[in-house]
């Protein structure tokens, strides 16, 4: 066995662009490098095709992207004997059937694919539904068969792998507590505590499940509700709704100005194989998570200890945040000991071993 392996990673995208790479592997980088893991990264998209790929038309320009990176996979392809494992992050390409890994495989290449939702469920995006019908869905499970190892981000997705490959790794989707952290902010009994949530234009849907449910909390209790978001997902009927649009450069200050975090989630196959990584968030601030009792939020959250576990109805919501807006002291409590529960099983520094065994360190 090698003691410093070298190690070829494929993913969709070029560094430092996807939240989804930066928690999941990117972060890891340094180090894997520091303990001797030689690392190679190969996106197939280049940065030129990330400017426009969420975006409705393009789809000359998306064409040449898409063209493009296949011609750097199999270019890529004659050099996999330099490596000792191939990590593959969700697909070698994102359309199209798993001609790069059936290679790798009839090579005899030690693949580790990594993947942190239920991509073998068929989901695209609104404005490159043109394309859906080639996403090829199924290959997730003959890359999961194939595998030498799999690495996925909860228990749900664990179990699925163990039906094609016994080679299943609880590799959680983790934070950096040097980064996520705490800012001083002032005592709760002098201010307005602030409730918020982060997200995406794709789950901002999600905050339905709990609209009705601020719109009572706000004719009883003075707070804020904070959105921090790509889109504003408008709350006209909150009189202290704050809206901030999400930006790298302020997203931990904006975070960390919660005091509570929520985390409504729908009841569905695809939200059953997320991580949670919004109350993995919130608790790295050292905000209060409130999550749905659906999908992972349970493995995030220590109802009773380090938030709070809801069913989906307007009382249960209810309740549970009328219980910290009544209780500043269990609030503050709560967020500091959600904190100290990710630094053991959700930070980077708690994984790290969990990384360095995949590839035989």
């Amino acid at each position: 066995m090698n003691p410093n392996p070298r190690v070829l990673i494929l993913c969709p995208y070029p560094l430092g662009i996807s939240p989804g790479q930066r928690f999941r592997f990117e972060q890891y980088l340094d180090v894997l490098r520091e303990r001797g893991v030689h690392i190679d990264v190969r996106p197939f998209l280049d940065m030129d095709t990330m400017r426009i790929l969420y975006k409705p038309g393009h789809m000359f320009q998306k064409g040449i992207g898409v063209i493009s990176g296949f011609a750097r996979r199999l270019l890529t392809l004659p050099r996999v004997f330099a490596y000792d494992y191939i990590f593959v992050h969700r697909e070698a390409t994102p359309i199209g059937p798993p001609f790069v890994e059936a290679i790798l495989f009839m090579l005899g290449r030690r693949v580790i694919f990594d993947f942190d939702d239920a991509i073998f469920i068929s989901k695209t995006s609104k404005v490159n539904r043109i394309v859906a019908f080639a996403k090829w869905s199924s290959k997730i499970r003959f890359i999961t068969r194939h595998s030498m190892k799999v690495a996925v981000c909860n228990n749900y997705l664990v179990n699925w792998v163990k039906q094609y490959n016994e080679n299943a790794v609880l590799l959680p989707t983790t934070i950096d507590l040097d980064y996520h952290r705490p800012i001083a902010k002032p005592p709760l009994s002098t201010r307005r505590p602030v409730i918020g949530w982060t997200g995406t234009q794709s789950t901002m849907v999600y905050l339905e499940l709990v609209r009705e449910a601020l719109s009572e909390l706000q004719a009883r209790y003075d707070f804020e509700f904070r959105v921090i978001c790509d889109v504003d997902p408008k709350f006209p009927e909150l009189k202290n709704y704050r809206f901030i649009k999400w930006a790298l450069a302020s997203e931990i200050e904006d975070l960390a100005g919660m005091d509570v975090g929520i985390m409504p989630v729908p009841q569905g196959e695809w939200e059953q194989g997320k991580v949670g990584f919004k109350a993995i968030q919130y608790s790295g601030v050292a905000a209060a998570p409130v999550v749905s009792s659906t999908g992972s939020g349970h493995e995030v959250v220590l109802h009773g200890k380090t938030g709070f576990v809801v069913d989906n109805d307007k009382a249960s919501w209810v309740n549970a945040l009328s219980s910290l807006l009544n209780n500043p002291g269990q609030l503050e409590a709560m967020g500091q000991a959600a904190r100290e529960y990710i630094d053991t099983r959700y930070s980077v520094r708690s994984q790290v071993p969990t990384y360095l065994a995949l590839f035989g360190k």
